[in-house]
């Protein structure tokens, strides 16, 4: 999912409801932003359960649980091997690994209506998945380090409150502006990004930043939809 300059100062339930319009869009279309300073590609790191740096986690009273759960741009593992989809089909899986269960709403569209989303709801994380049992367009939004308990980290140990520079060291590259950072880019082969002109799209983990901290993470953020 790619996002406008002004995009991070919008309602959150905002970002949520365009991005997820976004998903259907033509990956063709132009694009409504100035491009961006170009980004290599790199691949995933490798599915090892990483432990949360130490940014992540700072402030965590001593109720917190060592059970991480690791995102990915294709799923979520916790620490005791469960596998979690992005998908509606897995709330029992989630519901099992976070130890609650999850508010469920419908995801409103953003003229009005709703689309064929629901939303899952935990204090810090929100989970949109398709109500069709698949896992396209799903988008995962967390806000805080830890939800029930569990740390909540990327391939790279990178959580919220983790800083740049951790960030930096486990392999992010700079994003749209100094506000976004892009960590496990990939090529989306069929898609064409509209920040490098005639070049392959590209999904990322979009950290986004408040000053030198992560403040969230939006997962899969792209660059080749066109709102």
């Amino acid at each position: 999912m790619r996002r406008s300059r002004t995009a991070l100062a919008l309602p959150f339930a905002v970002i949520l409801a365009v991005g997820l319009a976004a998903c259907t869009a033509a990956p063709e279309a132009a694009p409504s932003t100035p491009a961006a300073v170009d980004t290599p590609a790199s691949s995933p790191s490798a599915s090892v359960t990483p432990m949360a740096s130490a940014s992540a986690t700072a402030g965590a009273d001593a109720s917190v649980s060592d059970a991480v759960v690791t995102l990915s741009l294709d799923g979520a593992s916790s620490a005791d091997g469960s596998t979690l989809a992005y998908s509606i089909g897995a709330v029992d899986a989630w519901t099992e690994v976070l130890g609650t269960a999850p508010a469920s709403s419908p995801v409103e569209g953003p003229y009005g209506g709703t689309l064929a989303y629901t939303s899952l709801d935990w204090a810090g994380l929100k989970v949109t998945v398709p109500d069709d049992g698949s896992t396209n367009g799903a988008r995962v939004f967390v806000s805080t380090p830890t939800v029930a308990g569990h740390p909540i980290v990327t391939t790279g140990g990178i959580g919220v409150g983790s800083t740049r520079a951790e960030a930096l060291a486990a392999g992010a590259v700079e994003g749209f502006d100094a506000t976004e950072l892009r960590l496990d880019v990939r090529d989306v082969p069929g898609t064409t990004s509209l920040q490098r002109a005639g070049e392959t799209g590209r999904q990322y983990v979009m950290l986004v930043l408040e000053g030198d901290s992560v403040a969230a993470m939006h997962l899969p953020a792209d660059d080749f939809s066109d709102i």
